[in-house]
């Protein structure tokens, strides 16, 4: 085992690039007192700094910037050994790099698709170190921001720490009349804002979290001008339809067909595709759906479906809801006619 151990060490070069890569702090420490050159690069432009950030290899990487390294180097795909850093999740690296490089007004757009990057794959505390440093969140007009990543790859806490950012801010006057105030109302080349990707994706969690921050969110529409809430009661998502009522949802908003809540889950039930309508047609009642609301073509609830058991129930509602959800109270009895009382006095 040893002699193994031995003969690896031995098929390392003395090539600072390499021994970066193997994270040999001892090799790299004798070349550069040797005179090797920090920012000397390979065939493919990749440099020792390069692989040090990629590999998470701490003490190498603020050696190397000790000795001058470049910070800003980019290899033949382009990357930086930020990029690299941020890309593997290395959190103290990705630190160390901002402390010896903060961006500029010059790298702050090169910063903030770093902050893309970190988002998408759901490392918080990276995410964080960028916006601690200034780094926009708004991207340009149509291009996806940290929050659309996130939301759509489902990462909770990444989309909560970019929600409480976003309220913070005060962004300038002609930010607001240029563009969306926040990044949570910014839309991307399809027209979606962040919340869309959550609600379409399912990540209950995250539709939490962005409806404690914004419930407003819950009158919003999709691309095809869809409403989100409708959306989630098609899918006969239970728990995601209890968190929309939960936050305020409306469930009289209606589509461009006049369309409440309640006819959309009626419809679902009906045609029978999914589990969880019946329960949901429930459920919209019980936070005050009306029963007999119709569309804009004069149709009800009740007629779009064809189960008995769920017209009874629309039914009974509607009538319950008609007369103030009351018991029917007797009606007073008329007065005896007259011959009644006299017969009455004829037998006493």
């Amino acid at each position: 085992m040893a002699e193994k151990s031995k003969s690896a060490e031995e098929q390392i070069p003395e090539n600072i690039i390499v021994a970066a890569d193997h994270g040999r702090l001892d090799l790299v420490t004798a070349l550069l007192e040797g005179g090797a050159d920090p920012n000397t690069v390979d065939e493919v432009g990749t440099s020792a700094l390069h692989n040090a950030a990629k590999g998470g290899h701490w003490d190498i990487a603020r050696l190397l910037l000790e000795k001058n390294a470049s910070p800003r180097i980019e290899d033949g795909n382009r990357r930086t050994p930020l990029r690299l850093a941020v890309k593997e999740g290395h959190e103290r690296i990705v630190r160390l790099f901002l402390e010896c490089d903060p961006p500029t007004t010059e790298t702050k757009a090169e910063a903030s698709r770093h902050l893309r990057v970190a988002a998408s794959f759901g490392f918080t505390g990276i995410v964080k170190l960028f916006l601690d440093y200034g780094v926009p969140t708004l991207g340009a007009n149509g291009q996806e921001t940290a929050l659309h990543l996130a939301a759509a790859r489902g990462h909770p806490d990444v989309c909560d720490l970019l929600l409480k950012h976003d309220k913070s801010l005060n962004r300038s006057l002609w930010s607001r009349i240029a563009g969306p105030s926040l990044e949570v109302y910014d839309e991307d080349y399809l027209g979606n804002m962040p919340f869309a990707y959550a609600v379409e994706k399912g990540h209950e969690q995250m539709v939490e979290i962005f409806l404690r921050h914004h419930p407003e969110l819950s009158k919003s529409s999709d691309r095809h001008n869809q409403l989100l809430f409708h959306n989630v009661i098609r899918k006969g998502n239970i728990e995601m339809v209890r968190i929309f009522l939960n936050h305020g949802a409306d469930t009289e908003m209606r589509d461009k067909y006049g369309r409440r809540a309640l006819h959309e889950a009626v419809t679902v039930e009906d045609m029978g595709y999914i589990t969880g309508a019946t329960e949901v047609i429930h459920l919209l009642l019980a936070h005050g759906a009306i029963a007999e609301a119709k569309d804009k073509y004069g149709s009800t609830p009740e007629n779009f479906s064809n189960n008995p058991k769920t017209r009874m129930v629309l039914r009974n509602h509607a009538a319950a809801h008609s007369k103030g959800d009351s018991l029917p109270t007797a009606s007073m009895a008329s007065a005896p006619p007259p011959e009644y009382k006299l017969s009455q006095q004829q037998e006493t």
